[in-house]
């Protein structure tokens, strides 16, 4: 789930819509034509930037193995430290693992810093991580999720928050894609933000509704230029669906922020695979 903007109105009833959905989530469980109840246990995390009345830019990054839905007083926390932000961006991802095991380096948002500016990535899907490993020129972790690898192939190739570059370099990533890429990037530097979200299905699973139903992601409208973008828990929780409207498949959004004027500078969709 990416939130962004000035308005953080709605963000109480959206936090417990993303934890009710990973306690229980109705599309994991078609996908899987399960009865019983399945979610996402496997750790949880949030990075969240943004500006204060004063002007300060703070920013906050949690990461941890306990389930949200177990994890009360965080996630009360995070939503008393997003109304202080006169402006920002949240990003939170809840984690059911499929590569790698349950431990903090492998809970989203993983994070990047070594080239001077920050990178977080959440990612919901799985890529060829081999292959990326041997592009990149390095080992192959036994215990790595494969979200690390995709993470540091965009952060190794671009030259910061520029905005075309960074979709110029997600659009390359995303032919490693091995069922789907849908992922939310954002990287900052003191005074500007860059949050960059992906909804990439492998095109040989696009013939499964029930595949295509668990990976879709949903746009929030919300006041002034503040806008949500999560999975389908959004329609499923009814969180405001009158201003519900989906983000298309095989595509991405990039939205760059000006921290010190604290205002959107420029939103791009872009198209995505071949």
């Amino acid at each position: 789930m990416s939130v962004l903007g000035s308005e953080w109105g709605d963000l109480p009833e959206l936090l417990e819509a993303f934890s009710e959905a990973s306690r229980c989530d109705p599309y994991l469980m078609s996908l899987h034509s399960s009865k019983i109840c399945e979610g996402h246990s496997d750790g949880w995390g949030y990075v969240l930037v943004g500006a204060l009345e004063s002007g300060e830019e703070v920013v906050n990054y949690y990461r941890s193995t306990r389930p949200v839905y177990e994890d009360t007083a965080v996630l009360g926390s995070l939503g008393g430290s997003a109304r202080e932000l006169v402006y920002g961006v949240l990003v939170a991802h809840s984690r059911r693992k499929a590569e790698g095991s349950v431990r903090v380096g492998n809970t989203h948002p993983l994070y990047y810093s070594w080239r001077g500016f920050d990178m977080w990535i959440v990612h919901n899907g799985v890529v060829d991580a081999d292959s990326i490993a041997r592009e990149l020129g390095v080992p192959r972790g036994e215990d790595t999720t494969d979200t690390y690898y995709l993470g540091e192939l965009i952060y190794r190739s671009v030259a910061g928050p520029d905005l075309g570059d960074v979709v110029e370099k997600v659009r390359y990533a995303s032919k490693y894609t091995k069922t789907a890429m849908n992922t939310s990037i954002l990287l900052y530097t003191k005074g500007k933000a860059l949050l960059v979200v992906t909804s990439y299905v492998n095109p040989d699973r696009l013939g499964d509704p029930k595949v295509v139903d668990y990976y879709r992601l949903y746009l929030l409208s919300g006041p002034r230029d503040s806008a949500v973008v999560s999975s389908s828990i959004l329609k499923y929780y009814n969180v405001r669906s009158e201003r519900v409207s989906e983000v298309p498949l095989q595509s991405g959004l990039a939205i760059e922020i000006d921290l010190k004027r604290r205002v959107e500078t420029a939103r791009v969709s872009f198209k995505l695979g071949t």
